[in-house]
C-alpha cells in the first residue's frame, strides 16, 4: 500500500516506537505514582523524563506545562472551555480545523463572541487583519501552525507579538507542524500549545498534548480523581501538571512519544521538513501538467507543511479516492477533512478536496505512480465525455 494520509495519522511507525510501546504492554505495565515496586517506580521516571523532554523539544521554560492528553482535541477543548466565559470574545482563523469550529460554536450558544478572520489557502492573512478585528473583550487567539487541508503556514512570530502588545492570550494548534517545523513556545510568545502526538511526533495513537508555557496560571481543572499523590485528601492537588492528569495514564502512548521525538531528534527538523517539501512539490509538479486537475494550497517555492489537496475535474472526491485504493492501493483522505470553514474559505463545498500528505517513509517511487494514476483517471473522465 502507498499511504499517502500522513496528515491524519503518520504511518508506518519507527521500529522504536513499537517496541516501546509493546515493552510498556509486556514488560511494565504497571501504574506510576502507585506503588513502591520497580516497575512502578519505572513508570513514573518514563512520565517524567518525557516530560522533560517534551519541555526542551518545544523550548518550554518548565516540564510542568507539559499535561498528557487522549488527543490534540481534548487539549483544545481544555483551553476553549476553561478560559472563555460569557462575554468573551475570540479571534480565529478560516482555515481552522473542527476541533475549534465545533469547540467555538458550541461556546458561541453561551454568550462568546468570534470573529473568524480570512486566511488565502495560499498567501495566509495580513496581520492588519487581526488587528483589526480586537476588541476590549478580546480574550484569546486561536490559530492553526498550519492548515491541515492546503498547508499554508501562519505567521506565529508576527501574530504573537500583536497579541502581547494588546495583552491578549494565543493558542496555537500545533497538530500539522510538531516534528516538522520548529516550535519554541517561549521565544514565539505562545501561551498554550495543543498538538497530536500521532502525526509528525511518529508516536502511536490516543496521545497528545497540551502545553502551558506558564503552568502557575492556573486554567480551571476539567477531571477529578486520584493523581497518585496526597491520596489522604479529597480536594484534587491544584500542582501542575498532575492536576489536569487524574486517572490512569496512557504509558504506552508516552512511552511511544518518546520515542517518536527520539526519532524526530536523530532525523533533524530541518531535515524531515527539507525532505518532505521537496516529496509535496513534486508531486504538485507532476499533478499540475496534467490536464484536469485543480490544485489548492501554496505552489512550489513557497513555505508549507507536506500537505496537497486537489481535485479531478468531472470526478467527486469521494470518487477518485475510492479509484486511487481499489486500482492502486493507494491511501488518500477525501471529504472535508474535518475542516468545514476551509473549504468555505476555498469555495470546496460541498464535496471538499482529496487530499496528499507524506512523510519520512514516503519513496521516490510512490510519488510517480500517484501521479500515473491521477492522469490515468483523468483520461478515463475525458475519455466518457
Amino acid at each position: 500500500m502507498i499511504y499517502m494520509d500522513q496528515a491524519a495519522t503518520s504511518w508506518p511507525k519507527p521500529a522504536r516506537v513499537v517496541e516501546a510501546v509493546n515493552y510498556m504492554l509486556t514488560g511494565v505495565s504497571a501504574n506510576a505514582g502507585r506503588g513502591n515496586f520497580a516497575t512502578s517506580e519505572q513508570a513514573s521516571n518514563l512520565i517524567n523524563g518525557t516530560r522533560e523532554k517534551i519541555a526542551s523539544f518545544f523550548g518550554m521554560p518548565s516540564r510542568r506545562g507539559v499535561i498528557f492528553t487522549s488527543s490534540a482535541t481534548e487539549a483544545a477543548n481544555a483551553v476553549l472551555l476553561g478560559t472563555l466565559k460569557e462575554g468573551d470574545h475570540v479571534i480565529t482563523s478560516t482555515l481552522e480545523h473542527n476541533a475549534i469550529a465545533r469547540t467555538l460554536y458550541a461556546l458561541e450558544q453561551k454568550g462568546i463572541s468570534t470573529t473568524k478572520i480570512y486566511r488565502n489557502p495560499v498567501s495566509g492573512v495580513r496581520l492588519e487583519r487581526v488587528e483589526e478585528a480586537i476588541r476590549p473583550n478580546t480574550k484569546l487567539i486561536v490559530w492553526n501552525h498550519a492548515s491541515n487541508v492546503f498547508g499554508t503556514l501562519s505567521d506565529l512570530d508576527g501574530l504573537s507579538r500583536l497579541a502581547q502588545a494588546y495583552k491578549i492570550k494565543v493558542m496555537v494548534d500545533g497538530a500539522q507542524t510538531a516534528g516538522s517545523i520548529p516550535i519554541h513556545m517561549d521565544d514565539m510568545g505562545i501561551d498554550y500549545l495543543t498538538c497530536s502526538g500521532h502525526k509528525g511526533l511518529y508516536g502511536p495513537q490516543g496521545i497528545g498534548l497540551l502545553l502551558l508555557r506558564n503552568p502557575d496560571e492556573a486554567l480551571p481543572v476539567w477531571k477529578y480523581g486520584e493523581t497518585g499523590d496526597k491520596s489522604e485528601l479529597l480536594p484534587l492537588p491544584m500542582q501542575a501538571p498532575e492536576c489536569y492528569e487524574a486517572g490512569t495514564p496512557n504509558l504506552p502512548g508516552i512511552a511511544g512519544l518518546a520515542e517518536g521525538i527520539e526519532f524526530v531528534l536523530e532525523q533533524t527538523l530541518e531535515k524531515i521538513h527539507t525532505r518532505n517539501l521537496e516529496k509535496i512539490e513534486t508531486i504538485y509538479e507532476n499533478l499540475s501538467e496534467i490536464e484536469g486537475v485543480i490544485l489548492y494550497g501554496p505552489p512550489p517555492g513557497i513555505d508549507k507543511v507536506p500537505i496537497l489537496s486537489f481535485n479531478i475535474i468531472g470526478m467527486l472526491p469521494d470518487q477518485v479516492g475510492e479509484e486511487l485504493f481499489n486500482r492502486w492501493e493507494i491511501s488518500v483522505r477525501t471529504g472535508l477533512q474535518s475542516s468545514y470553514w476551509a473549504h468555505e474559505a476555498a469555495g470546496t463545498l460541498p464535496y471538499g478536496t482529496v487530499r496528499v500528505s507524506v512523510g519520512c517513509y514516503t519513496g521516490g517511487q510512490d510519488l510517480e505512480e500517484l501521479a500515473e494514476a491521477v492522469e490515468t483517471l483523468t483520461l478515463e473522465v475525458k475519455n466518457r465525455s
